[in-house]
């Protein structure tokens, strides 16, 4: 294994939607980006434009689609499915209020890794697909991408960096980059710097 290159990567949450603001689960529905969400990534748009061309990579959801195209408009964006939020079956379009007197919900907020929700994903398979897009990110050559996608992905990729004990807890905000920079070593990959920019912006929770 090479060691000592770096890569940086760009991790972008997509634009709020009506069910993000209305905290609706949102997996693999297909929804927009609320009218005037985008505003909100303007100061992020001339951040990344400071970094000139780099690969872009996108979820093929509509709402990282056109997150993606507000943010690149004048570059090629690479979709792959396998960069989607973690389908949530029957459970989509449902709200913590709705379920949380279902057994099943419970359960699966203790173990959600290896339980899914009906018809829906488990996490192991989630994780799975994530961490197979980005080992063969990390196999090409490049040592830079922004990759625009959703909370769930922005949370699995830090964490193949980052020995974190709480998933939930990795900021993934909107409007804003988690920018992760890892070193190859021998060992592996190591995160070697963690920030969110543009320092100073309007977020959503």
């Amino acid at each position: 294994m090479e060691s000592g290159r770096t890569v940086q990567l760009f991790l972008i949450r997509h634009g709020l939607t009506q069910w993000n603001a209305e905290k609706r689960y949102l997996g693999h529905s297909d929804l927009p980006v609320n009218r005037g969400s985008l505003e909100d990534y303007s100061q992020l748009k001339t951040f990344l434009h400071k970094y000139g061309t780099v690969n872009v990579y996108s979820s093929d959801l509509l709402r990282c689609r056109e997150t993606a195209a507000f943010l690149f408009s004048h570059q090629p964006v690479t979709y792959d499915a396998r960069l989607r939020e973690l389908h949530f079956g029957e459970w989509e379009g449902r709200t913590y209020e709705d379920l949380k007197h279902c057994s099943m919900y419970s359960s699966w907020l203790d173990n959600w890794e290896s339980i899914g929700p009906p018809g829906g994903e488990t996490g192991i398979s989630f994780q799975e697909r994530v961490s197979s897009f980005l080992e063969e990110l990390l196999e090409g050559d490049s040592n830079s991408a922004a990759i625009v996608t959703h909370g769930g992905v922005i949370r699995q990729i830090v964490s193949s960096f980052v020995n974190t004990p709480d998933f939930w807890r990795i900021s993934a905000p909107f409007g804003k980059a988690v920018i992760l920079k890892a070193e190859e070593r021998k060992e592996g990959w190591m995160c070697i710097s963690l920030s969110e920019e543009p320092a100073a912006g309007k977020e959503h929770m």
